[in-house]
């Protein structure tokens, strides 16, 4: 006689293997943590609401009466009494299968969060209807915000099992890229929210600091505050080092890093690596990640060496304020700064005028456009050619060069030429006009080479709009692959060229006497199209946010898609909507749109269906 009190099937201990045991032994722990885990997180959840409520309603006590007041208040009850409830249903339910709970775990708390979202932008509102000073309402002495995003970060990590989720991360190249600069920004907005990091509270919001961190480690360059007169030197320091980590790569910073104090690589984690990098192979691995830090690391110090001796000529740079010059507090500072926001295409300036003031100096204009130059080519070009020189040196045969770095040098040669064609015809009497003869051609030759990296020796404002328009399509085209600029790349607009002319033609499509596969012009098609997409949707949002002129608009997005950093001045007035959507433009510029689709991508089940083919009319 079987006991039908006892439960039917194995018990863990006697499992049939250890496997089995190990699956029954979790399942007891789960049930037996379920309910302290709920418990846990309604607690914080409450707390969270708390700190929301006094951070909204504080504000307020000037404002409304004391009847709006308790009105305002009772807003805050219906959510907390969802959360007590659905953590005290959740923990008293039996549990459900493993993916059901975590997903509808998952709901939860994106209901939560956007509860929260919904209550400091209600907020922001009624400070802005009631008048009351934009700064205070969107100032960073409320860290309550700060403390809610670390802990709905937390909740979140909770719910969703972090190590799980990081390790399936890892495994994908693509999310990897996205969360890991995601995740410095967010980290950089706190370090730039601390107080040492700022001159005064009052002149930078939260979501300024947010702006300023995604624009340095997306390497872009665009400012809605002035750096000098905003943040102390460790601030500084902080931007600084977003846009080191943005130039070389998070990945590539992280793995030199272990390879240089001896740790080796798993072989997953190197052949991620290794397409990140465009490595060739996991043998050439350390190679590769080596060369772009050695490189990266020896132009910028060569470049800040150089630009030393012009730079303490000018005693105003010690200074903080009171001179277009003054901001860095030393040549040092301003030398190593430059250098390294030069290569890395970052436009940043820790000088009140930025380059403007050194617009008749061929000195110190020449050595940031090289350093924009080097920077904006890519790391495999750098290579092959540090190689051609070696070869050279040594009177050896030069090996002909890949087609990528020839098509790189010569689509960037077009593009400074017809650039600078450009801006000496249209430009001489209008941006140019105060200017003497020969500091209008260094003024022309400095903006061509610097459309990627956002420097500017002249008013943006003050040029006409056939030259800002013929500036989009060059910061569109952007950079080359492996550089620290941005755009659609160079060798993406040369086969996209290709393929038209092929298409034309009715021949293959071919490049330099080497014929393109249509993989590739399929793949510079779609970088294309997402591009177009992507901007377009984001000048579309800026035109329901923003008063300002489409044209200055279209700059804007364009060069923050490009992560290039020119603007014609309307950065620092761009409302909270306008900022946000400029930054998540920042970040998409910046891992590329193809990187983002692929992140965002599901993978797709074979399918044995074979649907029927018919034309489709084109044209």
């Amino acid at each position: 006689m079987t006991d039908p009190t006892k439960p039917k099937g194995p018990t863990p201990d006697q499992a049939a293997t250890p496997v089995e045991r190990g699956r029954a032994d979790r399942a007891g722990t789960e049930a037996h943590s379920t309910p302290t885990v709920n418990v846990t997180t309604s607690v914080l959840w409450l707390l969270i609401f708390s700190v929301l409520s006094v951070d909204w309603l504080l504000p307020l006590r000037g404002l409304l009466s004391t009847a709006l007041l308790v009105a305002a208040s009772a807003l805050f009850l219906p959510w907390s009494l969802l959360v007590v409830s659905s953590s005290k249903a959740s923990a008293r339910a039996p549990l459900a299968p493993d993916g059901d709970h975590k997903l509808r775990g998952l709901f939860l708390h994106l209901a939560l969060i956007a509860m929260v979202l919904g209550l400091l932008v209600a907020k922001w509102l009624v400070l802005q209807a009631a008048g009351t000073d934009p700064a205070f309402a969107e100032s960073s002495r409320s860290y309550s915000l700060g403390l809610l995003v670390l802990m709905t970060f937390g909740i979140v990590s909770r719910g969703l099992g972090a190590a799980r989720f990081i390790t399936i991360v890892a495994e994908h190249p693509a999310r990897l890229m996205a969360i890991s600069f995601g995740f410095t920004g967010i980290l950089g907005t706190f370090l730039l929210s601390l107080p040492v990091s700022v001159n005064s509270m009052d002149r930078v919001s939260l979501v300024d600091n947010l702006f300023m961190a995604f624009s340095a480690v997306c390497v872009t360059g665009l400012a809605v505050v002035s750096i000098p007169e905003t943040y102390s030197l460790f601030g500084q320091a902080v931007l600084l080092g977003l846009v080191q980590v943005g130039g070389l790569g998070i990945m590539v910073l992280s793995s030199a890093i272990a390879l240089v104090v001896g740790q080796r690589m798993r072989v997953r984690s190197s052949a991620v690596l290794t397409e990140m990098v465009d490595g060739g192979s996991i043998a050439s691995l350390r190679r590769t990640v080596l060369m772009i830090c050695v490189y990266t690391l020896l132009i910028e110090g060569v470049g800040a060496l150089l630009l030393l001796p012009q730079l303490e000529v000018y005693p105003e740079i010690r200074d903080r304020v009171g001179h277009p010059i003054a901001g860095a507090g030393s040549a040092e500072w301003a030398a190593v700064f430059h250098a390294v926001s030069a290569f890395c295409n970052a436009g940043f300036s820790n000088l009140h005028g930025g380059l403007m003031p050194f617009t008749g100096k061929p000195g110190i204009l020449g050595v940031a456009s090289v350093l924009i130059v080097l920077g904006g080519i890519g790391f495999p070009v750098l290579d092959e050619l540090a190689r051609a020189i070696v070869l050279r040196l040594r009177r050896r045969r030069l090996p002909l060069f890949s087609l990528s770095s020839r098509v790189a040098l010569r689509v960037t040669g077009l593009l400074f030429l017809a650039m600078t064609f450009a801006y000496l015809v249209l430009e001489w009497r209008h941006s140019f006009s105060q200017l003497s003869y020969g500091e209008r051609f260094l003024a022309a030759l400095f903006q061509s080479t610097a459309r990627t990296a956002g420097f500017n020796v002249v008013d943006v404002r003050a040029m006409l709009p056939a030259t800002l328009l013929l500036t989009i399509a060059a910061m569109f085209i952007g950079a080359s692959p492996g550089s620290t600029g941005g755009g659609i790349k160079t060798t993406t607009f040369a086969a996209l060229f290709a393929g038209l002319r092929a298409e034309l033609t009715g021949k293959a499509p071919r490049l330099l006497n080497r014929q393109i596969p249509d993989t590739v012009i399929r793949k510079a098609i779609g970088v294309a199209f997402l591009s177009i997409l992507i901007i377009f949707s984001a000048f579309f949002l800026m035109l329901l946010f923003e008063s300002h002129p489409a044209l200055d608009l279209m700059f804007e997005v364009v060069s923050a898609f490009s992560t290039t950093g020119l603007s014609t001045g309307i950065t620092p007035r761009l409302t909270i909507p306008g900022k946000l959507v400029i930054t998540a433009l920042m970040f998409v510029g910046r891992i590329g749109p193809l990187t983002l689709a692929l992140a965002l991508a599901i993978k797709a089940k074979p399918s044995t269906v074979a649907l029927p083919q018919e034309r489709l009319m084109i044209g």
